[in-house]
């Protein structure tokens, strides 16, 4: 860490293990909660049948690296293997393949998914130390501990290291190639280039999003550039490295794309990324109550609100005041530009300007996922500027430890709900319009919620409309199917109607349901129960004796 005394750093280092061992601990407990996520199994599958037969055709538009980490975590607690004999699986058979994997061999679906989700578990400890190591290497021992605090007690950071997928990945490695390429452009050399370059590819072969990247790497050099324009030395060991960088950056990617010097199937993935981001969502994106089918540029700055707690704005803003602080006070003007421009901080900051333009412009607008990588950038900057709060005396002290206390009891009163967190901004998260959908809050991730639920209720079956690629079945569901996303195979009508209808709040809205709204009907109704903010449960009984009436 970049200042301190040796106790300072003592001290910030142990908080700092223990944040992370208590996130890690807190993430998989929801992780444990949560039935099968959406696009998880699909990743997973694809990783398991990789390396056991070594086909990877099936997930071709994703990168490998988290199907070879997750597929390699469940690969050991497989059972039963979908057969290849007589088989043609592909692309368009992935979501197939992954459901026969997870719900029709035999295979425990929790155990499948606990063994992969234990990956991205781990992660979020990593994540959160990187995160407090970079922001000591900006601010000091100080701005480490409250960097991991911010992270650490962050939602949707917890939620997502309970998923078996490469969004919370993605923010890590980017995360680390940010500072590694300011590093490196700050002093280089060969093997600084090397590092980098390595990095670089690593977080290409986590998600695409990382191209990023390459425009930050441009911008951290015209800000040195800025700051030393005729220093030769520099422009020449900047050329070098340079070449080093894209040397292990390609050889990184061949091996990790096993072998093709082309790099086919990258590119493949490239195309497939930015078309997939330029053209939007096939289906309509949801947004307070509104739909589009290409989205809105100002749709990631709003949920940023509604996703994460109120006490974490109200810590990053205090963060802003004391970084502006800092350059208020530099004079001349020239000097605090300056200053600007040599900041350790200018890497996260130009991360986040970077890869929050990219969001703005971005039609994908299913999720707040997409969004996750500019946590900890803001993480790191917030704690920069609340580290000169803290030494700016009492009063800044009590503010920054009373919005940390309640960020902890944000995250306390979620647990273990966080896929499903909105901030008080959002309003009820329980009403019948709510303010997000999709994967925002609603993934597929409810039905241990609603297996607990009926068997609390003493009810055998339920009528079911589910937005998931789980089969419901898999977890003890017996159920009439609804209109759903992917079709349900449940039981048929006969004998006594189910009690109660249960309904996903993605589908209670018709979205994804090829342009119907067959459940209109029920937003008009009071829900008996909602399980988890994402599965809204009626009475059917009452609604009977309502009729009947008195």
């Amino acid at each position: 860490m970049r200042s301190g005394t040796a106790g300072e750093k003592i001290h910030g280092s142990a908080l700092v293990l223990v944040t992370a061992l208590v996130a890690v601990v807190v993430a998989g407990g929801a992780a444990a909660s949560s039935s099968a996520t959406f696009d998880e199994i699909a990743l997973v599958a694809g990783g398991v049948r990789g390396l056991e037969h070594g086909e990877w055709g099936m997930t071709a538009t994703q990168p490998p690296l988290m199907m070879y980490a997750y597929g390699a975590a469940a690969r050991r607690v497989v059972g039963q293997l979908p057969p290849e004999e007589g088989e043609s699986w592909g692309v368009e058979r992935g979501w197939e393949y992954a459901r026969a994997l997870f719900f029709g061999t035999g295979n425990d679906p929790q155990e499948l998914l606990g063994a992969a989700r234990t990956v991205g578990i781990v992660l979020v400890g990593v994540l959160v130390i990187v995160a407090a190591l970079y922001a000591g290497w900006v601010a000091g021992p100080l701005a480490a501990v409250l960097a991991a605090l911010m992270v650490a007690t962050t939602p949707d950071v917890l939620a997502h290291g309970g998923v078996a997928y490469n969004d919370l990945p993605l923010a890590l490695a980017l995360l680390v190639s940010v500072w590694a390429l300011d590093a490196t452009v700050r002093g280089p050399s060969p093997l600084r280039g090397a590092g980098a370059g390595i990095l670089l590819a690593v977080a290409l072969c986590v998600k695409m999003s990382a191209l990023a990247l390459l425009p930050i790497a441009g911008l951290l050099i015209v800000a040195e550039v800025l700051g030393r324009p005729k220093d030769r030395t520099w422009w020449l060991g900047l050329g070098v490295t340079a070449i080093s960088g894209a040397l292990a950056s390609w050889a990184t990617l061949m091996l990790l794309y096993r072998g093709d010097p082309s790099l086919t199937l990258f590119r493949f993935s490239f195309y497939n990324a930015v078309l997939r981001s330029g053209a939007g969502h096939p289906e309509a994106a949801y947004l307070m109550g509104n739909t589009s089918l290409t989205g809105w540029w100002f749709f990631f700055p709003v949920v940023f609100f509604f996703k994460t707690p109120a006490a974490l704005h109200g810590l990053l803003s205090l963060g802003a005041v004391g970084l502006a602080s800092t350059y208020r006070r530099a004079t001349p003007t020239s000097h605090a530009w300056r200053q600007l421009l040599q900041w350790r901080g200018r890497g996260a900051l130009l991360g986040f300007l970077v890869f929050g333009g990219v969001l703005v412009s971005s039609k994908l607008n299913t999720g707040f996922r997409y969004a996750l990588p500019v946590l900890p950038l803001l993480a790191v900057l917030g704690a920069a500027g609340l580290a000169r709060i803290w030494t700016g005396g009492a009063r800044g002290r009590v503010l920054i430890g009373a919005l940390t206390v309640l960020q902890i009891t944000t995250v306390a009163v979620a647990y273990p709900h966080f896929l499903a967190f909105t901030s008080i901004w959002a309003g009820d998260q329980d009403r019948p319009y709510p303010t997000l959908l999709d994967s925002s809050v609603d993934w597929g991730q409810g039905l241990l919620d609603l297996r607990r639920f009926m068997s609390d209720e003493g009810v055998d079956r339920v009528r079911l409309s589910y937005f998931g690629s789980a089969m419901p079945e898999a977890y003890g569901v017996d159920y009439v199917p609804l209109p759903s996303f992917f079709r349900l195979e449940g039981g048929d009508d006969a004998g006594p109607p189910p009690r109660f209808t249960v309904i996903s709040t993605t589908t209670l809205h018709g979205l994804y349901l090829q342009g119907r709204d067959p459940l209109a009907a029920y937003r008009l109704r009071e829900p008996y129960r909602v399980l988890g903010h994402t599965l809204f449960v009626y009475d059917e009984g009452e609604q009977a004796a309502g009729a009947e009436g008195p």
